[in-house]
């Protein structure tokens, strides 16, 4: 109470008191937040009970203020203030240590509305984009943390930064080779220093003097990222999607699709050493297939086709379901609208993302979730388990629209071959022949819905499907003419083995 209290008077004080130069003002809130550390010995008592809360927002006001009455892309005193002395890897310091109690949201807070109300790059500055990546990595931590909230806003916020500006994203790749390279050259404790520091393509010494000349600089945007992820992309650190990925798992649903928001924006960067990083160094392909899989296992053994074909189309993240406003629910009606709904995400994740993390991702899909969990289901001999399966199938063939992922189930389906059949092929992938079986099965039920599975799959562009079931069972018979141009021409102008014009 008492400290609202202060708070309200120094509010009054400040509209009363004459304006001080922006710049004057500014160090006085920042100030004011440390001195607080050094008059205050009780370092339980929360921060809403503070006057942090209130400088922070002033510094922020302050800032915004500045680059208003700035010419565009021009660094004011106060921005120049915050970056020459560090002030954000402070705040990080302050935030990951919790003190007082609650300062973490606060500093996540800090740092979401400054990126998100500066206009400037903030990010190729080395005294941003450091500290950005340390409180990155605090970041989904403990799952259902007072935080997650904050935590969530601030990495969507990075994510959207990244997308206006593709090339940062390589200040976010941590190259862990060229850390411990330069722990031994500088020693260990400058490692253990800053353990977390990303590689920006500069050693120990050329950032030092970096941030001895920051103030000299004219403008953060001159810093340039780094290209060294081109040639060791296999010892990167991608924490920015590893703490998305974390938020997933929380129990609150809507942290859980705004992660996903997250992911989406951040596979769909036109980087390729990030693209190869999100495939090879992140649980990315893991979570996409292990999730599947379980919204799979945990549909009914048995279903009705005609419930899996006329359920409602389901996009990811509204798949809000009320089981007592819905006339038409059926047993299984929820678990199949979250795997549905699953099932769009990945296939929109995949059209989203860069053309070589999209075919790891699609690839991932087919051997972890087509092969490791449909397929044993495809093959059974219960009549029941067959139907079920094969319904899901053809709905899963008609739900996905992104060419990686439609590929690798058309090759989990049919096979990658395009030679005449043999023998040999059909040992090597017995699913293609076991399908086509099922379209003269003794159960009726069966046989429809595979013949109606081959409809779905006949009438995707693609041309390995046509090709697949029926071009390669022409190409050994004489319905295709595989002769040479000339000899074409030269049959055309002969009649009955003569000349057009012989009498």
């Amino acid at each position: 109470m008492f400290s609202k209290f202060t708070s309200i008077l120094q509010h009054a004080v400040e509209a009363l008191a004459p304006s001080l130069p922006l710049q004057e003002d500014f160090v006085y809130h920042w100030k004011a937040i440390t001195h607080y550390y050094i008059e205050t010995s009780d370092d339980k008592a929360p921060v809403t009970d503070t006057n942090i809360p209130s400088h922070l927002e002033q510094m922020l006001d302050i800032l915004t203020q500045e680059e208003r009455e700035r010419e565009s892309g021009e660094t004011g005193p106060c921005m120049e203030y915050l970056l020459h002395h560090k002030i954000l890897e402070t705040l990080y310091t302050l935030g990951k240590a919790d003190c007082p109690p609650g300062m973490k949201q606060q500093v996540l807070s800090f740092y979401t509305k400054l990126l998100g109300r500066i206009r400037q790059p903030l990010l190729p500055h080395i005294n941003v984009h450091r500290p950005v990546q340390k409180l990155v990595r605090l970041c989904g931590e403990v799952l259902a943390a007072p935080t997650e909230n904050e935590e969530i806003q601030f990495l969507c916020t990075v994510c959207a930064k990244l997308k206006q500006d593709p090339y940062l994203v390589n200040f976010f790749l941590e190259n862990k080779n060229k850390r411990l390279e330069a722990g031994k050259e500088a020693g260990t404790d400058q490692v253990k220093d800053d353990p977390s520091s990303p590689d920006t393509g500069q050693n120990q010494n050329q950032n030092s003097s970096l941030e001895d000349s920051a103030s000299q600089a004219p403008s953060p945007a001159e810093a340039k990222p780094s290209s060294v992820h081109n040639t060791l992309p296999n010892n990167d650190n991608y924490n920015l999607v590893s703490s998305l990925l974390n938020l997933t798992k929380s129990p609150d649903g809507r942290i859980v699709v705004k992660a996903c928001e997250g992911l989406m924006l951040i596979v769909s960067l036109p980087e390729p050493a990030a693209a190869k990083c999100l495939t090879e160094n992140t649980e990315l392909s893991q979570l996409l297939t292990d999730r599947l899989g379980q919204f799979y296992r945990a549909l009914p053994q048995s279903m009705d086709p005609l419930d899996i074909e006329t359920v409602e189309s389901v996009n990811w993240g509204l798949d809000v379901y009320n089981l007592k406003e819905d006339a038409a629910a059926f047993a299984g009606k929820r678990a199949l609208i979250s795997f549905l709904s699953w099932l769009d995400y990945c296939d929109q994740l995949i059209k989203e993302a860069h053309k070589s993390a999209a075919a790891v991702l699609a690839r991932a899909v087919r051997e972890r979730f087509f092969v490791a969990v449909m397929e044993p289901q495809l093959m059974q001999t219960s009549e029941v388990g067959i139907l079920t399966s094969t319904a899901l199938l053809n709905r899963i063939i008609r739900q996905v629209t992104s060419e990686a992922l439609l590929q690798e189930t058309i090759y989990f389906l049919l096979g990658e071959e395009t030679g005449p059949e043999t023998l040999a092929g059909i040992t090597q992938h017995p699913l293609r022949h076991r399908l086509i079986e099922h379209c003269d099965h003794l159960s009726d039920e069966i046989s429809i819905m595979t013949l109606r599975l081959f409809e779905h799959l006949l009438q995707k562009p693609c041309q390995h499907i046509l090709q697949n079931l029926v071009l390669r069972c022409l190409e050994e018979r004489n319905y295709s003419e595989n002769k040479q141009q000339e000899e074409r021409e030269e049959r055309e102008h002969m009649e009955n083995g003569q000349p057009h014009d012989a009498v």
